[in-house]
C-alpha cells in the first residue's frame, strides 16, 4: 500500500507541471498569444455579453471588410465584426452570436475577398486556436466540411487536431507560449483589445502606409465552393428571417488589378441568382481605388477606409441617418486624426463636424495656396480658409498669420490665440492657455480642436517639399 501511495504521488508529481500550464493556457490567453487572436477574443466576448448600446448596423466578412469600414466615419451605431482570415461560414455563427445576445440591427452588410469563397485559410490557426466558437458550432462547422469534403478544413488528422485545439493542449500552445514566457504579450494584447473596442471592431489597416508594390491580382474567374455557398445563404437567411437587410457589397481593390471577362461574367451570373432567390438583396460593386489608398494588394489604409466609408454613406444615407456624434464616437475619431500624416485626410475627417483647425503660415503663402489650388485639389471645398485674430501682448514682437478652417464650414472661433513675449499660446474657454510651438524652420504649424469637448486633440508641424505638405519629424 505504501508502494502505491508513492507511485501516485510521483505521478502527481509529473503531471503536475502538465496540468498547471494547462490551466494556465485556458485562463490566461491573453498574456502569450499574438497576430490576430486578442482580436478575435474581443469579437466573441462582445457578440456573446449583452450592452446598453444598440446598433443599427453590423459588418461582417474577411480582413478587407475589416479594414474598409469604419464606424466613427459612418455613425455612433455602426460596428464592425469583420475577423481577418474569416469564411462565410464563420460569420454566420458571428451573426446567430450577436442575435442571441443583441436586438436585431437593421442593416448587415457583407463583404468578401473571393479567396474565401472557396477555401479556408485559418480555420485551425484562428478560429480554433482563439477558441472563437463554442464546442456546438466547431462540431457543426466540422460536420459540414465532412459532408462536403472540405480540404482546406480536413487535414490529414483533423480530429485529433480539433481535439487538440478545443481540449487547449500545450502542443497547439506551446510556441507561443514559450516566444512570450509568462504574462509577456498581456500588456500588449490589452493594449489592442482597447483599440478595438474604441475603433468599434476595426482593427486592420489603421495605418497611414501607403502600398508602393508594383505587383497587383489578376481574377479570371468568381466561383463559390459548395460549403461556402451554402453558409453565404445560411447569412442571408438569417438576415431576412430577423428583419435584417442584408447589403452585399464588393469592396474596390486597386487600381491595376485585373478582371477577366469571364471573371465579370461569372460574378454576374453567381450574384443574379442569389437576387433571383432573395429578391430585397442588394449587390454593390465599388470601383477601383488609387493604390495609395492600400497598405497592400487588397486592404485599404485609412484614407482609403475613410474614403470608402464616406462614399457608402453618401450611397446608403438612410442606413447612417444617426448623425449625433457621442463620446465613443468623438474619441475614436480623436485618435484617427492624431495617427494622420496629411493635411487634407485631417480635414475630411473634421468635415461636416464642429472641430477647427488652426494653422500657424510661418511660410506666409498658405492662404493662396488654399484659394488657388489645395481646396480643389484636396476635395474640401465646402470648407473655407479664415483669419484668426491674435491677442498681442504689449512686449510681445509683431504677431505671425494664423488661419482657421471649421468642419462646419463657419467661421467660428473656439479658443484665443495668444501672442506672448515667450511665443504662440492657444487658450480654450477658461482653462490654462498652451504653448503652440511648431517645429522651427520653413513650416506650417496645425492643431486640432474638438469643439464637442472643448480639448485640443493634436499639434501637428509640416514642410513644404515637392508641392506636397510632408509631416514634419
Amino acid at each position: 500500500m505504501k508502494k502505491i501511495g508513492k507511485l501516485v504521488f510521483k505521478c502527481f508529481c509529473v503531471l503536475l507541471p502538465f496540468v498547471v500550464l494547462w490551466c494556465y493556457m485556458r485562463s490566461h490567453m491573453l498574456a502569450f498569444v499574438d497576430d490576430e487572436t486578442p482580436y478575435y477574443i474581443w469579437n466573441r466576448e462582445i457578440t456573446n455579453s449583452e450592452r446598453e448600446k444598440q446598433y443599427r448596423v453590423i459588418i461582417l466578412g474577411d480582413s478587407v471588410a475589416n479594414a474598409a469600414y469604419v464606424p466613427e466615419a459612418l455613425s455612433r451605431d455602426t460596428l464592425n465584426l469583420a475577423l481577418g482570415g474569416t469564411t462565410p461560414m464563420a460569420n454566420y455563427y458571428t451573426l446567430r452570436d450577436w442575435l442571441d445576445h443583441h436586438p436585431a440591427p437593421e442593416v448587415c452588410y457583407i463583404s468578401f475577398v473571393d479567396g474565401h469563397f472557396y477555401q479556408e485559410s485559418t480555420f485551425w490557426t484562428r478560429t480554433m486556436y482563439s477558441h472563437r466558437f463554442r464546442l456546438s458550432q466547431n462540431l457543426e462547422m466540422m460536420e459540414a466540411a465532412i459532408s462536403y469534403k472540405e480540404p482546406s478544413i480536413l487535414t490529414e488528422h483533423y480530429w485529433l487536431e480539433f481535439l487538440s485545439y478545443q481540449l487547449y493542449l500545450p502542443n497547439k500552445y506551446i510556441a507561443s507560449f514559450m516566444n512570450a514566457s509568462f504574462n509577456q504579450r498581456y500588456k500588449t494584447n490589452s493594449v489592442a483589445m482597447q483599440a478595438i473596442e474604441l475603433h468599434g471592431g476595426r482593427y486592420i489597416g489603421r495605418t497611414t502606409a501607403e502600398y508602393t508594390g508594383k505587383e497587383l491580382e489578376a481574377w479570371e474567374e468568381f466561383r463559390v465552393n459548395p460549403l461556402f455557398d451554402e453558409y453565404y445563404r445560411k447569412i442571408i437567411t438569417l438576415c431576412l428571417e430577423n428583419g435584417i437587410t442584408p447589403r452585399i457589397v464588393k469592396l474596390p481593390l486597386p487600381e491595376g488589378t485585373k478582371f477577366s471577362d469571364h471573371y465579370k461574367k461569372t460574378f454576374e451570373e453567381y450574384f443574379e441568382e442569389l437576387r433571383n432567390a432573395y429578391p430585397s438583396l442588394t449587390v454593390d460593386w465599388f470601383p477601383a481605388y488609387p493604390k495609395d489608398l492600400y497598405f497592400d494588394t487588397r486592404h485599404m489604409n485609412s484614407h482609403g477606409a475613410l474614403q470608402f466609408s464616406m462614399e457608402l454613406k453618401e450611397h446608403y444615407p438612410e442606413d447612417f441617418r444617426t448623425t449625433e456624434l457621442d463620446a465613443e464616437q468623438l474619441a475614436a475619431i480623436d485618435d484617427s486624426v492624431k495617427a494622420e500624416n496629411k493635411i487634407e485626410w485631417i480635414l475630411k475627417w473634421i468635415s461636416g463636424k464642429d472641430y477647427t483647425v488652426l494653422f500657424y503660415d510661418q511660410r506666409g503663402n498658405f492662404q493662396s495656396m488654399y484659394e488657388d489650388r489645395l481646396q480643389e485639389d484636396w476635395a474640401v471645398e465646402a470648407l473655407p480658409l479664415y483669419s484668426v485674430p491674435v491677442d498681442r501682448t504689449e512686449k510681445a514682437p509683431e504677431a505671425p498669420h494664423i488661419w482657421g478652417i471649421s468642419g462646419t464650414g463657419e467661421h467660428t472661433l473656439p479658443a484665443k490665440v495668444l501672442w506672448t513675449e515667450e511665443g504662440l499660446k492657444v487658450q480654450l474657454d477658461d482653462q490654462e492657455p498652451r504653448p503652440w510651438a511648431p517645429a522651427s524652420g520653413d513650416v506650417l504649424g496645425l492643431i486640432v480642436i474638438n469643439n464637442y469637448n472643448q480639448s485640443i486633440v493634436c499639434m501637428k508641424s509640416f514642410r513644404y517639399v515637392d508641392e506636397a505638405f510632408t509631416l514634419a519629424q
